[in-house]
């Protein structure tokens, strides 16, 4: 791999340990899949900081990390963690241990010690750091929140690949990544063109199974050209949030979403019936009356706060007692200024910030408990954890309480 001198200096060791390591980690992996070079980033965002995730040996790692002198060399954000940092008992039907408490309070400091933003959310494109950091178009950054990466390449234009937490991590502290897939423009350019022939404008939980179709099916190297009418931001952010958890694509080109030229590489198109789609939304509806309404997987936006409030002011009380979103801090805040929060905890709503359902405890102590979402991301990965789980938009969620 060709290195610069900048980076042969910091391979050697003239800016620390640390940083000389974590750039060796960086130069084997690229050099694994065939990279040529490295190229600097503008952030990173982590992943896998949550307790319940990386368990102890995350935590000794990252110690000693931090132990060693480790500082992150770019702006870098972290993903959610166990609980709520400032009302640890938010999350519903979950009792903390102190052990989780401790944990999570030491994995938190070795991150914040090694400069991280501790901005604790998965949705880092709703927050002021890609203004602050001066994010734009074409930027190269390392993240390892999967929604994220495919939110990052297919709406935003940024690129990044899909790194694991601790490859993030590395990349964070050499301010490097291997030259390599979605960080190549001619790897950005589709071959195989998905069409989906719909009477209506997909809806966020309708996007999450279209999702889930393109992940499952889709096999070619490079990104598919997606051609199919999406209903605003949240669909966008439920789609992303599909393939990366349905499978493992980091971008999808939106026709008419995503910057950039998808070229003229297309060999293959496909057609999709919304039919197939309608069938498989029927199989993920909820059969029962779900004891929790969420919504916020990935972390919700003030325009689906507003959206479940309008939707739970047709309904009452008794839908709202049962409805948990999470948020993030920086989001909560805006939605405090604008009365939302105030509104919605009004109509019994539970606020969850810097973690959600997936990455807390919550599923180990949910076991009977019955959940409505409009995330497909929830319904799979709660699911997995033997959570009955149903799928549905938020306009629907309330209309299941009886």
């Amino acid at each position: 791999m060709y290195l610069t001198r900048e980076e042969e200096r910091i391979l050697a060791g003239e800016e620390g340990e640390a940083r000389a390591k974590a750039l060796e980690v960086i130069v084997k992996v690229g050099e694994a899949v065939g990279a040529e070079r490295l190229i600097p980033i503008k952030h990173a965002h982590v992943s896998g900081a949550s307790y319940m995730t990386i368990g102890d040996a995350g935590l000794r790692f990252l110690a000693r990390l931090a132990e060693s002198g480790a500082m992150f060399s770019v702006p870098t954000t972290v993903n959610p963690v166990s609980y709520d940092v400032e009302e640890p008992g938010a999350i519903p039907m979950v009792r903390l241990s102190p052990r989780i408490v401790k944990a999570q309070g030491e994995i938190l400091r070795a991150l914040e010690a090694m400069g991280a933003d501790l901005i604790l959310t998965c949705t880092p494109y709703y927050t002021e750091v890609p203004r602050r950091v001066g994010l734009r178009e074409g930027d190269s950054v390392a993240w390892g929140e999967s929604s994220a990466v495919a939110y990052a390449n297919s709406v935003l234009g940024i690129h990044t690949n899909r790194e694991g937490g601790p490859l993030a991590l590395m990349a964070g502290i050499a301010g490097r990544t291997y030259f390599y897939g979605a960080h190549d423009p001619e790897w950005r350019k589709p071959r195989v063109a998905y069409r989906l022939e719909t009477p209506k404008v997909l809806d966020e939980t309708e996007a999450g199974v279209l999702g889930e179709v393109i992940a499952t099916q889709h096999r070619d190297e490079h990104p598919p050209l997606l051609d199919a009418p999406l209903g605003g931001e949240a669909a966008l952010k439920e789609l992303s949030a599909a393939v990366g958890s349905a499978g493992s694509l980091a971008m999808v080109h939106i026709t008419g979403v995503t910057p950039g030229d998808p070229g003229d590489m297309i060999e293959e198109f496909v057609t999709m019936d919304y039919g197939d789609l309608a069938r498989r939304m029927e199989d993920l509806a909820p059969g029962f009356e779900p004891d929790i309404l969420y919504v916020g997987c990935p972390h919700a936006s003030i325009e689906e706060l507003r959206r479940l409030y309008r939707a739970l002011s047709k309904a009452g009380e008794r839908a709202g007692g049962r409805t948990v979103v999470s948020i993030s801090r920086s989001l909560y805040l805006q939605a405090l200024r604008e009365g939302l929060v105030e509104k919605l905890k009004g109509l019994g709503v539970r606020f969850v910030r810097d973690s959600c359902l997936i990455v807390s405890p919550f599923s180990g102590s949910a076991r009977g408990v019955r959940v409505a979402t409009n995330s497909y991301k929830a319904y799979f990965y709660l699911s997995k954890k033997g959570v009955e789980v149903g799928l549905a938009p938020i306009e629907a969620l309330p209309k299941l309480v009886s």
